[in-house]
């Protein structure tokens, strides 16, 4: 299964359908949309990101407060310390798959839409393997960056690998290993 790794807390974020769209520079590979994919938790710790994860663990950010800081608590399952990140006073899951998650789409955004219910990008180009509506917009979140130009990843039928699985990751997308849905220290 071909994975891609996420520095925390956006891999925890999908894992709990709180992040719907990945946001990046670069379109995905054709042949991954439609397949389902692994959300690794990178080991990288952004240390500029410690206040973001205290406020999610911790029920301050708003919306999801309390409830979202559940979600994610639920997710980490019993995780041997190797495998927890310190943020702060706040830990999360680092160096494990997280979840699986289908590449539904993907879209390159244009400037933000005018006339929406909620703030929104233009979609100027997609990548899909199946039919969506023309005028398709990407609702922003505060998990992602949807400047023009970028690449918003449509992310469905998550599923949380509790507790996660250890697994070494790499930059871009890359191949699990065979059985890496085993637990080391099962």
């Amino acid at each position: 299964m071909k994975a891609i790794s996420l520095w925390q807390p956006y891999a925890s974020l999908i894992a709990v359908e709180a992040k719907p769209f990945e946001t990046r520079h670069w379109a995905p590979p054709r042949e991954l949309i439609g397949q389902t994919i692994a959300i690794h938790a990178a080991k990288k710790i952004d240390k500029e990101l410690k206040s973001f994860v205290e406020d999610l663990m911790y029920g301050q950010h708003q919306p999801g407060g309390f409830e979202l800081a559940q979600k994610l608590g639920a997710v980490m399952g019993e995780l041997p310390d190797e495998n927890l990140g310190l943020f702060g006073e706040a830990v999360m899951p680092i160096g494990c798959v997280v979840c699986t998650a289908r590449l539904d789409a993907a879209f390159q955004l244009g400037e933000q839409a005018e006339g929406t219910a909620v703030p929104a990008a233009k979609v100027v180009r997609r990548i899909t393997s199946r039919q969506m509506p023309e005028c398709f917009t990407v609702r922003y979140d505060d998990f992602g960056d949807y400047a023009p130009g970028r690449w918003a990843w449509l992310l469905r039928d998550v599923k949380p690998i509790i507790p996660p699985v250890p697994a070494v990751g790499h930059q871009g997308f890359f191949e699990l290993p065979q059985g890496w849905m085993v637990p080391a220290h099962a």
